[in-house]
């Protein structure tokens, strides 16, 4: 039968460590509690930007995501970080950090998703090895830049470390244990720098009987009493035979004895042998296919489901074990019947993705793209199947044939895919040494966050999660970065003004360096406010947080998103600057997610100065990972700056020694207006003379002084042609300013 699962109170608060904090989690339990359910709650009801990993094809494809080596281009060796290269054939197979990063190819889109990523989903741990995990954090510090553990990115690793070991050879564990205590992920140089929040799921949902709950436990802590090696030895049937209506299935520990049994179990069915071949497009790696690429099948076969049923009707699940009824003419369809009395079924061919991740500017999201797939009917010949594949499945009759060439854990993982001793069968009998456990595994199970530890370990978690959201909203580094990239860039464009763009995207920066020069000392004051999360005045941080967002919202209108919408509309209409003009936009972009965050921001710090309902709250911040907006919406949504904004930056250009007219290009504004500009720091920054000619402005002043209650038309229509509007304007200044040169 299939495995429904409810979400448990240990279960939802699981969830919402992952979902309202930012704490690193390790999500354990035993066989049977749930962890696949809870990766697939996480996928679907969490709003942080993720990507699920595996460190196997298979692993990454059950989980729906793709594998660390692809997802971080990982050499397919050992790393060591620190170790001293000898650079010849004895160390060819080993990475420090100098070589693993030197070979990083990532294409400018791979850094973008690195660097946006929220949250890193690693399933099936317990095969992931110390070294590689070491990896992927020096990989994730390098790209993100930032020298938290994982580039300070959340890692939510899955997975039972009881089941399948990492594999390690020989000839690299001579090297690795230099180093690491083990090869477990757990003994990796990074999880010391971590406060990892280990959770473990309890409630068992493939078996219910008591004794054999009790039983796989003590195999998984190598505590068996005699009493129970007995019961488990008590279904040692060396000689048994099954009939079709049982439908058994061996658990063997190689991939050989598992395709013989098949092979044999086949070949003496009566009939002819029925060839269904796959269909493969595009990237699919072999060692990823979920069943064989042709299916050697026949009438009467026993096979077994590796997929769930979409349907409304749930009428198979992935494990189940049918027969053959028919097979159809044209291949497309087959028949399968059951032993139990379900209904009979008709296949068809599923599809399996090869994925990749792409990071989407403009919505703010984590995308798949597929890069590949594998058509072929979710059916393999099960009369026999490794442990390894087996993993996750549950059968309700099994044969285990634990022999010497069971590796540690194999026995628990068999043992475990049953629903009751019902259905058990030994084909040989099990001892002390087919269940030891690894010792390192057991001492570090012990670490569990206690069930009421639960409650206040979260509340804690949550509210420094909020409060680093906070302080993350003023950190400016992301903008900067990305406005040298261009700035460096555009050095070796070939695009049109190619030194006004320079001189405008140099005071672009020099804008942003200084928004980033004010981020970094409100950070320092707001870290100051939250350093006793247990007696943090939320009034006092609500009044700084409103004012210091207040001061940068009115800062990146008007001398950041302003100048960049101008300049955009400007070298739109010029050649040559079509990837110029993208760059510029997607810049744009992050300007305006930093206006939005900044709001957010402000919204969040009075809801805790409110004491608002910690869930209502948390809801807001969730509105931080994914800020939608495209470019003609930030075209839409352009604030004008205010008038004494928009002056000070044209009053920056003309101090740095810009004339008029450069000004005017750079802005895109014309040249009257920057005049205009200028014109109010008559008296104060600015000369008049500096704006017009000095005879000119003689004359207008006398005429001013002898007719001073004329309007501007008037004195415009008696001076002439040769005195324009602006040029009035200068003087009206003049006369205005409390400073007059004249």
């Amino acid at each position: 039968m299939r495995i429904d699962i409810e979400p448990n109170e240990t279960f939802l608060k699981a969830a919402s460590f992952v979902i309202h904090t930012d704490r690193p989690i390790f999500l354990t339990g035993k066989a049977g509690t749930g962890k696949t359910t809870f990766l697939k709650y996480i996928q679907k009801n969490c709003p942080k930007k993720m990507a699920i990993a595996a460190p196997t094809g298979v692993a990454a494809i059950n989980a729906g995501g793709t594998t660390l080596h692809s997802l971080f281009h990982l050499p397919f060796g050992t790393y060591l970080k620190d170790y001293a290269l000898r650079w010849d054939e004895s160390d060819n197979h080993i990475y420090n950090r100098h070589r693993l990063l030197s070979k990083l190819k990532f294409s400018a889109e791979k850094r973008s998703l690195i660097q946006e990523l929220d949250l890193l989903i690693i399933d099936e741990v317990s095969m992931l090895r110390a070294d590689m995990l070491d990896a992927i954090d020096d990989i994730l510090k390098s790209v993100r830049r930032d020298m938290r553990p994982f580039g300070g990115l959340q890692v939510l690793f899955i997975g039972d470390l009881y089941q399948l070991p990492p594999v390690v050879k020989a000839s690299e564990w001579t090297f690795m244990q230099e180093i690491y205590r083990s090869p477990f992920f757990f003994d990796a140089v990074v999880m010391t720098e971590l406060q990892l929040i280990q959770i473990e799921l309890k409630k068992i949902y493939r078996q219910s009987d008591d004794n054999f709950i009790n039983l796989l436990n003590s195999i998984r802590n190598n505590c068996c009493s005699h009493e129970q090696m007995s019961l488990l030895n008590s279904h040692y049937q060396p000689d048994f035979k099954y009939t079709e209506q049982e439908s058994y299935i061996t658990l063997c520990s190689h991939n050989a004895q598992a395709d013989q049994i098949n092979r044999k179990k086949l070949q003496e069915l009566p009939g002819s042998t029925i060839a269904v071949e796959a269909l493969v497009k595009g990237d699919y790696s072999e060692s990823a296919y979920p069943t064989e690429n042709i299916l050697q099948l026949k009438k009467g076969a026993q096979v077994m489901f590796i997929k769930n049923d979409k349907g409304l009707d749930r009428r198979f699940y992935n494990g189940k074990i049918g027969y053959i009824k028919a097979i159809s003419s044209d291949k497309k369809i087959i028949h399968v019947n059951f032993t139990d009395g379900s209904q009979d079924v008709e296949v068809s061919k599923e599809e399996w993705k090869n994925i990749k991740y792409n990071y989407d500017t403009a919505e703010d999201k984590i995308k798949e793209e597929t890069l590949g797939t594998f058509s072929q009917f979710p059916l393999r010949l099960a009369w026999a199947v490794t442990i390894h594949k087996s993993q996750g499945l549950t059968f309700d009759r099994a044969i285990i044939d634990a022999g010497a060439a069971f590796a540690p854990g194999q026995v628990y993982v068999a043992l475990s895919r049953i629903r009751s001793l019902n259905g058990l069968v030994l084909k040989s009998q099990i001892n002390a040494s087919n269940i030891f456990t690894n010792k390192d595994v057991l001492t570090y199970s012990e670490n569990i966050l206690p069930e009421n530890k639960f409650d206040s370990v979260l509340r804690e978690s949550q509210q420094i999660y909020l409060m680093n959201l906070l302080l993350e909203t003023f950190d400016w580094s992301e903008l900067v970065e990305r406005t040298e990239a261009i700035i460096e860039n555009s050095k070796t464009s070939n695009i049109a003004d190619k030194d006004t763009a320079s001189e405008f995207l140099k005071v672009l920066l020099i804008a942003i360096n200084m928004h980033q020069e004010v981020a970094d000392k409100f950070k320092t004051q707001l870290r100051k406010l939250i350093t006793d999360s247990a007696n943090i005045d939320f009034n006092q941080i609500e009044d700084r947080t409103q004012k210091a967002a207040d001061w940068f919202i009115n800062k990146l209108e008007s001398q950041t998103i302003n100048p960049l919408e101008n300049h955009i509309k400007l070298w739109a209409a010029k050649k040559r600057t079509k990837k110029y003009i993208e760059t510029l936009k997607a810049l744009l972009v992050d300007n305006y997610r930093k206006l939005s965050r900044l709001k957010k921001c402000q919204e969040i710090s009075v809801a805790l100065a409110k004491d608002t309902d910690i869930s209502t709250i948390l809801n807001q911040a969730n509105e931080f990972h994914s800020i939608g907006i495209t470019v003609d919406q930030s075209v839409e949504k352009v604030t004008k700056a205010t008038k004494g904004e928009t002056k000070n930056i044209s009053l920056t250009f003309f101090q740095e020694g810009k004339s008029i007219e450069e000004i005017a290009k750079i802005r895109g504004f014309t040249e009257g207006t920057i005049i205009n500009h200028l014109a109010s720091f008559i008296g104060t920054e600015v000369q008049a003379e500096q704006l017009m000619d000095a005879k000119k402005l003689e004359i207008i002043l006398d005429y001013m002084s002898k007719n001073p209650t004329h309007k501007t038309a008037d004195i415009k229509n008696e001076l002439g042609l040769d005195y324009s509007y602006t040029d009035i304007r200068i003087a009206q200044q003049v006369r205005s300013s409390a400073h007059s040169p004249l």
